[in-house]
């Protein structure tokens, strides 16, 4: 997926176990510990770091065969990077190994840990490993709103 054909993803591959400690420090995995989790994130020997590039989005739409982005009302490189993000847990999954995604506003210094430019966004890390015994999320007592809810024909 690529709005524009602007190839504005980017991604960063961390396989060394030292690394994945590292970011797993970064991303609070001790807070997780404590409420009883496992350590996930450092023991997911593959994490892939999902980035965008905003201004990759910028630059191709200035070009003449575009027509720039005043009129956006939604952020491409957002949408691109989640559309991508969901191809890789569906790859994951077909696999048969598990995948996790953990959001960027809990990942601390990720950008020095793994030298990443100050101008590459971070949506967050997806964790890839062998399933471990599930473990029910307290969220999951919510239960799911009605798909009429979510779901509209024809009309809202």
């Amino acid at each position: 997926p690529s709005a524009g054909f602007s190839q504005g993803q980017r991604f960063v591959v961390v396989t060394d176990a030292g690394r994945r400690r590292a970011v797993a420090e970064a991303a609070g995995e001790a807070e997780y510990l404590e409420q009883g989790f496992d350590p996930w994130i450092s023991r997911a020997p593959i994490h892939i770091v999902i980035c965008t590039d905003k201004q990759a989005y910028i630059d191709r739409y200035d070009e003449p065969d575009k027509g720039g982005t005043d009129d956006w009302n939604v952020p491409y490189w957002w949408i691109d990077a989640g559309a991508s993000l969901m191809a890789i847990l569906y790859a994951a999954v077909s696999e048969n190994l598990a995948a996790g995604f953990l959001g960027a506003h809990t990942l601390g210094d990720l950008h020095g840990i793994l030298g990443i430019p100050a101008e590459i966004l971070i949506a967050g890390i997806v964790t890839i490993g062998h399933p471990a015994p599930d473990r029910r999320s307290g969220s999951l007592e919510r239960g799911r709103i009605p798909r009429e809810d979510a779901v509209h024909w024809e009309m809202w």
